[in-house]
């Protein structure tokens, strides 16, 4: 499978809670770095294993996915779960044709601050 096409498996894996079919995607060393948290999971399983209990409820949307020059992928997705959304933009790097390290970095979609407005900058709009 092209690493592109991997990577959008695996989000519609986690989106389809199929975790054994996620899992299969990884090495069984690969590591998955959550700079934002300071979290590191040090094998496949644990990787797997922080989706699977994440608190129920939340929904996937892939903005876009793209091979980077060196070999890599990038994905941006947005996760939404009640009235929150989160934002992922993920770093994949691959070995022998299967995930062997994520770096992801997680944003929180929050209100701008009181000074940023149309009418203090001009052409402006937000979601």
């Amino acid at each position: 499978m092209h690493p592109v096409d991997m990577v959008r498996a695996l989000w519609q894996r986690f989106e389809a809670r199929d975790w054994a079919g996620a899992r299969a995607l990884f090495r069984d060393d690969a590591k998955l770095h959550w700079p934002t948290s300071g979290e590191h999971f040090d094998d496949a399983d644990s990787a797997i294993k922080v989706q699977a209990v994440y608190p129920e409820g939340w929904s996937i949307h892939v903005i876009e996915v793209n091979a980077l020059a060196d070999g890599r992928v990038h994905s941006t997705v947005m996760v939404t779960h009640g009235d929150d959304r989160f934002f992922a933009n993920s770093l994949f790097r691959f070995d022998r044709g299967l995930i062997a390290e994520i770096t992801e970095y997680w944003g929180t979609f929050e209100a701008p601050p009181a000074w940023r407005t149309a009418d203090a900058l001009g052409a402006y709009r937000r979601d």
